[in-house]
């Protein structure tokens, strides 16, 4: 596995002036959670650098599992000019309930309608994003000679039967098909190193495994805690313990309802609270009803998510029991911008858990543990050196893997090695 060499400059770069990109993967702005605000950055850092990029990608939907937009009800494709890249949005379904079938016939619509435009735009190169198996079909299908690299955001064989979304069968059919695209890959980039070291066991050249980190995509509201629970309508004599972004089945987040249950029994002063939506909202919902200290709140825009992290007391990370290869939250890059300290109920030898204790930037709890989520809430919120403590390592663990300028620069760095392959 190697490092791609960032080339610092946001400049137009010779390597990939006037060259034709075409990334394609399911999601993109305006979805604002989930892995859409990094292939969005990548498609903006490409085009800075003077590249004639194209995205190819579905309507929006996540993490609602809903097209809410009018616009994306009826039609097929879409073409629109966004800041200056052109974008194709091409129809597919999607499933009111994120089950095997259901993102089965999604990916396979995707497929369909994706294909002939990746195949038809041209490209001097073809970057795919995955998850979503028919964004890198797609891409070795309709890529005609040109070099394909792939953007690893989650491993979807691995989410499919760590989730539970699955049966080990369907996981290992899953898993399958995506080393079958990424082996025909000229570049695979991961943004997590145990990513790459799962793929070259399983067979994906070594040399073509890079690693392309994400990066924090918020900026840290100015509020002081009490002004943004002003500005909220949130107490401010309680303890906030916040989980943010998608609710879906690998968070596993019956577990904080759960913490908030106890929390209410214990007579303490602790709020869970969840902002977000997604597949389990609705369960969510019905397993927190008459639950005092835990309140589900809908998506934020991005001013009120910024204050709702200010608010918080604790930033809660919670993943389901076994989740331990497939993915690494997205969540982390922007709870390490805010200056609030971390609890995070996580698999012990899992991706997360190994990436938090090298940095030390958590409160470890095991995942699945109720009881020990809300003790190290109560720990970290009434300990004001070790919630220092895990602010600045978080702090640090952010400046070192996480900056914009640096991913930006990964981005064109790994795409101008694409075409020179």
């Amino acid at each position: 596995m190697t490092q791609v060499s960032p080339t610092g400059a946001a400049t137009a770069d010779p390597a990939l002036r006037g060259a034709r990109v075409t990334v394609v993967g399911i999601n993109y702005a305006p979805e604002s959670t989930g892995i859409a605000p990094y292939t969005t950055a990548m498609a903006r850092a490409l085009r800075d650098a003077g590249a004639l990029v194209r995205v190819v990608t579905g309507v929006p939907h996540y993490p609602q599992w809903e097209v809410t937009d009018p616009r994306y009800r009826s039609g097929r494709r879409w073409h629109e000019n966004v800041d200056g890249i052109d974008v194709l949005r091409v129809a597919h379904h999607v499933p009111p309930t994120a089950d095997l079938g259901g993102r089965a016939r999604m990916e396979a619509t995707f497929l369909r309608n994706a294909l002939p435009a990746v195949r038809g735009s041209g490209a001097d190169a073809v970057v795919a994003v995955t998850p979503s198996l028919a964004g890198l079909a797609a891409g070795v299908l309709g890529s005609r000679g040109a070099p394909l690299g792939v953007v690893v955001q989650d491993l979807t064989g691995a989410g499919a039967g760590e989730s539970g979304t699955t049966g080990r069968a369907a996981a290992r059919a899953i898993t399958s098909g995506e080393l079958w695209g990424l082996r025909r890959a000229r570049l695979v980039g991961v943004i997590a190193p145990r990513f790459g070291e799962l793929l070259v066991e399983a067979g994906v050249d070594a040399d073509r495994v890079v690693d392309v980190p994400n990066f924090t995509h918020i900026t840290a509201s100015t509020a002081t805690r009490d002004e943004a629970r002003q500005v909220l309508g949130w107490s401010t004599d309680e303890v906030i313990a916040l989980h943010t972004g998608n609710m879906g089945m690998k968070q596993g987040l019956e577990v904080l309802v759960d913490a908030g249950r106890l929390a209410g029994e214990d007579g303490g002063c602790v709020r869970v609270v969840l902002v977000g939506d997604g597949n389990q909202r609705d369960r969510l919902v019905q397993l927190a009803h008459g639950l005092a200290r835990v309140t589900i709140l809908e998506p934020l825009d991005d001013e009120r998510y910024g204050l709702a992290l200010a608010a918080a007391d604790v930033l809660l990370l919670n993943e389901k029991p076994g989740v331990r290869e497939m993915s690494l939250p997205s969540k982390l890059t922007s709870y390490v911008a805010t200056g609030r300290p971390i609890v995070a109920a996580v698999e012990p030898g899992g991706i997360s858990h190994a990436l938090l204790t090298q940095h030390g930037a958590a409160e470890l709890v095991g995942a699945g543990d109720a009881a020990g989520v809300l003790a190290a809430v109560h720990r970290v919120s009434s300990d004001p050196a070790r919630a220092g403590a895990l602010v600045a390592a978080g702090s640090r663990m952010g400046a070192a893997l996480w900056s914009a300028p640096a991913a930006e620069a990964r981005y064109r760095a790994f795409v101008a090695r694409l075409l020179d392959a």
